[in-house]
């Protein structure tokens, strides 16, 4: 086994970890020049750590042989920067979930994040079995559990209780939708104190209070330096400032989703993330997305862009890129 640089666990895993989206080129293959360009910006912002591989990056649309190209070039292209890393290797299948997380453990990454094989809703019994089998194949390897309804079932602290019995590596939850689920998401803090809980940043400061420990973020390639800072402030307790800067967030967020709606722009996440990043500035490349999802155009991304400049510009003027 290598020499890792960072020990990820239940305490280290924690801040802004930066989820940028992947990129094609005009015939839908992995453009790999400008995807590697926006991870190496990304990581000289710097975030606290980078992850490939969640809805954003379009773990979905990818099979193997793709996987692991984007997974050595994740690996190679961050190398130097000395940040935590973590691959995405959700899949269908719990074989495929453990062929991806052993890939992606043997080339280096810190830790990989999971879904549970999501075709149908599992069983208390199948939800134990796929974390006990995880374990077994991949023993060394930290895991994060990325929890969000798309899976079919969403956990609790309690489901997360049995599971560390079967799988103690496990360290961390991404834990989506925490606005709905927020008193769901403040007990399973008080049962597994041992796990390490993230949300969205419109709620970071609010969760940090309740003691989650960061945010999984896209909009940090929007704007890096709010982001940081509100992290920075939840962090030292300096609860005024982080949430004036939270609800400055909302906004954006709450303003741009209308924007969308009234011009008849998708928002899944890949789509509205990428669109975001490069109307910013700060990312490079094209807004195509893989199907069945449709990425906005060059006139949609430019009218957002002027739209973002109009009404959002004096946070795009303090970022980076």
């Amino acid at each position: 086994m290598m020499n890792r640089t960072f020990k990820l666990d239940s305490q280290s895993l924690k801040g802004i970890w930066a989820g940028p989206p992947t990129f094609w080129d005009e015939d839908f293959r992995l453009d790999e020049e400008t995807t590697a360009e926006n991870y190496r910006r990304i990581c000289q912002i710097p975030p606290h750590g980078i992850y490939i591989l969640g809805s954003t990056g379009e773990f979905y649309a990818l099979d193997f042989e793709e996987f692991k190209q984007l997974t050595d070039l994740f690996i190679e292209a961050v190398s130097s920067f000395q940040i935590p890393t973590q691959v995405g290797c959700g899949a269908t299948s719990t074989r495929e979930i453990i062929r991806r997380t052993g890939y992606a453990w043997d080339k280096g990454a810190d830790g990989v994040q999971v879904t549970l094989p999501y075709w149908s809703e599992l069983s208390d019994k199948e939800v134990l079995h796929f974390f006990q089998e995880l374990h077994h194949s991949c023993p060394d390897t930290p895991i994060i559990h990325y929890n969000i309804p798309r899976a079919k079932r969403f956990l609790t602290g309690e489901d997360y209780r049995r599971i560390l019995e079967v799988c103690p590596t496990l360290i961390g939850v991404k834990f989506t939708y925490a606005g709905s689920h927020f008193g769901v998401l403040q007990e399973s803090v008080k049962m597994t104190p041992q796990l390490s809980y993230f949300a969205g940043e419109n709620l970071l400061a609010s969760v940090m209070q309740i003691g989650a420990k960061g945010s999984y973020s896209s909009l940090i390639y929007v704007f890096p330096q709010m982001i940081m800072e509100l992290y920075e402030k939840a962090e030292r307790g300096q609860w005024d400032k982080a949430m004036q800067l939270q609800q400055e967030i909302t906004r954006f967020l709450s303003d741009s989703f209308l924007f969308w709606e009234e011009h008849g722009m998708g928002h899944f996440d890949p789509v509205a993330d990428t669109g975001m990043g490069l109307a910013s500035g700060f990312l490079r490349g094209h807004p195509r997305v893989r199907s069945p999802f449709i990425g906005w155009t060059e006139e949609e991304l430019g009218k957002y862009r002027r739209w973002l400049q109009e009404h959002y510009g004096h946070l795009l003027a303090s970022s980076p890129g």
